[in-house]
This record gives structure tokens, C-alpha cells and sequence, in this order.
């Protein structure tokens, strides 16, 4: 307990200070960008995307097949961190670690652009405050639970935190750009009952 407490009293504690200042002004960023999902409070997002990704997969639609392509993602993104740990690969390869941040940014932006994607042909650039937003979250977490940073000098952790980020909101990037280019299609016109279901939640919350 002793030694927890005098690392995070460390010159590095400034780092995990700025991950939560940083947290909360990509919140209330992400709720003023183009296409948040105002009308559906963040406590009910884990009903809202279960609810979403039932009604998706008993479609015979793109999106359908937009989520299992996310799963797979999930799992590999998954299978390429926990491996990368177990194996000790992200201290023997160093592009490892831009590697898994950068497909986890990409598929946590694209698991909330098709859960509140919307039924107009607004791209979803909330997305990418949304995802730095649980990037800096994650890092507060590690700084207050992890202890791979104990070694760590102030300029190296700043670093990678820095870095980290970066990647993370580059993923999310990819996937904006991804789906502006998708709405010029038709993969993602079938889209109207996506609001509805996401009213109905917000209408549930309101009763």
C-alpha cells in the first residue's frame, strides 16, 4: 500500500490528473458534435445497444452483417491484446501497442456509430470525442489500478499516454471517414427504425 501510494503522489500523478481534466472535456465535446445522441442518456447506451444489435441481426440487411464483422473485429482486437501481454510481445515489438489502439479505437466507433446511427444522412463525427473520451477514461484507470507505470520515467508515461490517444482518436477517424463514404450507398439507407428505437428508450427513461 505504501509503495501504491507514493507513486501516485509522483511527479506522474500530474499525467492521471490530466487523463480525468481531459476525460471530461471530451464529454462535453462529444455532446455538443454533430450527431449525438442527445435524446438517449448515457446510463441507458448498454440497453440501447443490446436492444439495437438484436433488432440488427434478425434483419436481412448490411447492417446485419456490419455487426458480425464487429464481433470478429472484437474478438481479434481481443486475442491481439491478451496475447500481446501473455506473450510479452508489447515490450519485444514496439508497434505493437499502436497496433491494438488504433483497431480498438476504430471498433469502439463503429460499435456507436451503428448503435445510434440515425435515419437522416448525418455522419456520426461525434464519434471521434466520444472515443478519446473512453481513451482518457482508460487511462485513469490504469493510473489508479495498473502498476506497469511504476518503472515508468514522467516523459516516457507522457509519451505513451500522449500516444495512445492519438491512435485511439485516429481509429475513430478511419471510421467516420469510412462511413461518410459508405452514406453515398445504399449499405446504410435502412435506417428508420434506428431513431425509433432509441426514442423509445429516451421515451422509457422520460416515463
Amino acid at each position: 500500500m505504501t509503495a501504491l501510494q507514493s507513486q501516485h503522489l509522483s511527479s506522474r500523478a500530474l499525467i492521471g490528473i490530466g487523463s480525468v481534466v481531459l476525460t471530461l472535456i471530451a464529454i462535453q465535446l462529444t455532446r455538443q458534435t454533430s450527431g449525438y445522441p442527445a435524446h438517449a442518456h448515457i446510463r441507458s447506451w448498454p440497453r440501447l445497444l443490446i436492444t439495437q444489435l438484436r433488432r440488427d441481426i434478425n434483419k436481412n440487411n448490411p447492417i446485419r452483417y456490419g455487426w458480425m464483422v464487429i464481433g470478429l473485429w472484437s474478438v481479434s482486437v481481443s486475442g491481439l491484446h491478451f496475447g500481446g501481454l501473455y506473450y510479452d510481445i508489447y515490450t519485444t515489438v514496439s508497434w505493437w501497442d499502436l497496433l491494438t489502439h488504433s483497431l480498438s479505437g476504430f471498433g469502439v466507433a463503429a460499435i456507436l456509430g451503428l448503435t445510434f446511427r440515425s435515419s437522416g444522412s448525418t455522419t456520426p463525427y461525434w464519434v471521434i470525442p466520444a472515443v478519446l473520451a473512453i481513451g482518457s477514461g482508460f487511462e485513469v484507470y490504469e493510473f489508479l489500478f495498473k502498476r506497469f507505470w511504476y518503472t515508468w520515467s514522467f516523459q516516457f508515461y507522457l509519451l505513451d499516454t500522449v500516444v495512445d490517444l492519438i491512435i485511439n482518436t485516429a481509429g475513430a477517424t478511419v471510421f467516420v471517414i469510412g462511413v461518410s463514404l459508405l452514406k453515398e450507398t445504399t449499405l446504410l439507407e435502412d435506417s428508420a427504425d434506428d431513431t425509433s428505437v432509441t426514442a423509445e428508450l429516451s421515451s422509457r427513461r422520460d416515463s
